[in-house]
This record gives C-alpha cells, sequence and structure tokens, in this order.
C-alpha cells in the first residue's frame, strides 16, 4: 500500500477498491493514502478506469469493495443530506472542459459555488474575484464562453477553490489546450497543495502534466503501480 508520513493524517486513502462493470474489473484493489499539501497524478490508457476511480472518491458510485475515506469520512457511511455537505466541503473537481457556465461572467461562475454553500452574494463575489486574480483571469467582465480556453480553464481553478476543498480532483484538466496554455495551467494547478494546503489527485494520458506531481501512478490491470520516470 502506498504510504504518506506517519505523522500525517491523510486527506484522502483507498483501501483495496474493487470496482466491476458485468464481467470485467476495472479497480482491483487500488491502494492510494494522500496528506495536505500533496499531489499525485495517475496515468493509464483510455477505459482503464481513471475516471470510474474519481467517481468512486466523489461518492457517485458505490464500491463493490474497499473502503473510501475522504478529510476522515467513510464516503460509504454518508447518504443523501450528509453526503452532499461533506462532498461540498471538502472536494473540488476540475473537468477537461471546465464545465463552466458560459452565459455568466467568469466571477459568477466562480461566486455561484459560494452561493450555493449559503455565503452572501457580497462575500461570494469578492472572493471570486480574489481568486480570478490569483489565477491571472482579467477578462471578468466578458461571458465565460467569450473566454480563451486557458482563460476558462483557469477560472476553473479558481471556481475549484472557492469552498476552500481539502481535496482536489482533476480529470484530464490540460487536455484541450495548447502547449502555452497548458504550462500556464499546470503551473497553478500543482501549486495548489502547498499553498492552499489541500491535496491534489489528477487522472490523465499527458505524461508531462503527472510528471510535475509528487508521486506518479499508473493503474495497470487495475491497480496503481508506481510510475517509471522518464527524463
Amino acid at each position: 500500500m502506498v504510504q504518506t508520513n506517519a505523522a500525517t493524517q491523510p486527506i484522502l486513502r483507498l483501501t483495496d477498491l474493487r470496482f466491476g462493470i458485468r464481467d470485467r474489473q476495472l479497480l482491483n484493489g487500488v491502494n492510494l493514502a494522500l496528506a495536505a499539501g500533496e499531489s499525485a497524478a495517475i496515468t493509464g490508457p483510455s477505459g482503464s478506469g481513471k475516471s470510474t476511480l474519481l467517481s468512486l472518491i466523489l461518492g457517485l458510485i458505490p464500491a463493490d469493495k474497499g473502503q473510501v475515506w475522504v478529510a476522515g469520512r467513510d464516503m460509504s457511511a454518508l447518504r443523501g443530506k450528509r453526503l452532499a455537505r461533506h462532498r461540498a466541503r471538502h472536494l473540488s473537481m476540475v473537468f477537461q472542459f471546465g464545465e463552466l457556465l458560459p452565459e455568466l461572467t467568469p466571477t459568477e461562475n466562480v461566486a455561484l459555488a459560494g452561493l450555493l454553500a449559503g455565503e452572501s452574494r457580497q462575500a461570494a463575489h469578492e472572493r471570486a474575484a480574489e481568486l480570478l486574480h490569483e489565477m491571472g483571469v482579467t477578462g471578468t467582465t466578458a461571458t465565460t464562453g467569450e473566454l480563451s480556453g486557458g482563460e476558462r480553464q483557469r477560472t476553473a481553478l479558481a471556481r475549484a477553490l472557492m469552498n476552500k476543498p481539502s481535496l482536489i480532483l482533476a480529470d484530464e484538466p490540460t487536455g484541450s489546450l495548447d502547449d502555452t496554455n497548458r504550462s500556464l495551467v499546470a503551473d497553478r494547478l500543482f501549486s495548489l497543495p502547498q499553498r492552499r494546503g489541500c491535496a491534489l489527485l489528477v487522472v490523465t494520458h499527458d505524461g508531462g502534466l503527472a510528471a510535475r506531481a509528487d508521486r506518479q501512478f499508473s493503474l495497470i490491470d487495475g491497480a496503481l503501480r508506481i510510475a517509471e520516470v522518464t527524463t
């Protein structure tokens, strides 16, 4: 099993995680522990189970066997509103295409996460503006649909930070970007664990992106293996 510092309580702990669909075993004993301030990247071919693993961590689907602990709680033991509250408080997700509302401004998109969590409109918009500035998004009066791909993805990073998550999950976060924007987004993404005191788990096909993580794994035959690092 992958270990973290024994003195540090993991933000994420996966124990003997197993999941199959019909006669296909996607995950076959996945183990991982990830502490605050740490990042990890998982690579693997399409269909290997990377996105399924994120869905299990989010509590969107139940595991066949094993446990998913996030911020000290067993996700499988939570139901309904308790699960939704824990997910909203401790987890954020960054998608390949941002998944933003194109008719809203960047500020409105980011603030929405705070509003849904019960923040006042003024507080949510002020914090959203601060996060967008931190992410280098300057076109905050245009609609999000008018922004470049890199600006949209950095807006998505700002939104992910809005509720001060314990764990950020990212699914191919730079997969739709050109080289310049890929580098800008990756720089900001992998700086978050140390700067924000959260944990970061990235799944990707991009070996260059994965190499930025503190630890790299390959999902092979349903289990995590330490990835070979090439230079």
